[in-house]
């Protein structure tokens, strides 16, 4: 036990010959001890300031972006694209006619229809 009291009675000894110090300062040198003070505790309090602009420069620019690529896009057509397709779609006729619509279309050229 005798440690921790030869340690608090050092520290009280500390105490007392550094407040004994300051007591005798020059008041201007007190003065220019209290602003450097002031300054680093600013300092201190105050570490990601230039946080808050980066942020906003960040947000602005994504948006910005997220614009642009949505103007750029190509407009797609729809999954119809005639009137024609339309009715071949919704009439009940065999669907493997219109499969090869080309070949009659070059017989009906090629022979026409007495």
């Amino acid at each position: 036990m005798s440690t921790d009291a030869d340690e608090k009675s050092f520290i009280i000894a500390s105490k007392t010959v550094l407040d004994e110090s300051v007591r005798e300062l020059d008041a201007g040198v007190a003065t220019r001890l209290r602003q450097a003070r002031y300054r680093a505790l600013d300092v201190k309090s105050k570490p990601f300031r230039w946080l808050v602009p980066a942020s906003g420069f960040a947000a602005v620019s994504v948006a910005v972006l997220a614009v642009a690529l949505w103007l750029t896009q190509p407009s797609r057509p729809g999954p119809v694209q005639g009137v024609e397709d339309l009715e071949i779609l919704s009439s009940g006729e065999n669907l493997e006619l219109f499969d090869d619509l080309e070949f009659y279309h070059w017989l009906a050229v090629q022979s026409p229809a007495s």
